[in-house]
C-alpha cells in the first residue's frame, strides 16, 4: 500500500461517549504514542458509542515516515508521525 499526500486513512482507535450526542472521546495508541481528542461521530467507520472502531485521518506527508493529520478538539500539537510500515498494516 502506497499512501500519498491527501489520501485518507483510517487509524485504530477506543471510542468513548463524549459531551455531546454527536461526539466521540477517540484514543489512538501508536508507536508515536497516545492521542486523545473528541470528535464528530461521523469520522468514525463505525457509529458507536463505545469500543473499537477507527477514526479517518489525512495524510499530509509521506516518505520512511508517514504524517497524517487526525481531526477534532485535543490539546495535542501536529501530526501522528509513525513508519511508513505501520501505516501498511493498517490496510
Amino acid at each position: 500500500m502506497t499512501l500519498r499526500a491527501g489520501e485518507s486513512v483510517w487509524i485504530p482507535c477506543e471510542v468513548a461517549p463524549g459531551p455531546f450526542p454527536d461526539e466521540r472521546k477517540v484514543r489512538v495508541e501508536s508507536p508515536a504514542g497516545c492521542w486523545v481528542g473528541f470528535v464528530d461521530s461521523k469520522l468514525l467507520r463505525d457509529d458507536v458509542s463505545e469500543g473499537r472502531t477507527a477514526l479517518l485521518a489525512t495524510v499530509v506527508s509521506t516518505g520512511e515516515r508517514i504524517s497524517a493529520r487526525l481531526p477534532g478538539q485535543t490539546p495535542h500539537s501536529g501530526y501522528l508521525t509513525c513508519s511508513a510500515s505501520w501505516f501498511q498494516t493498517l490496510g
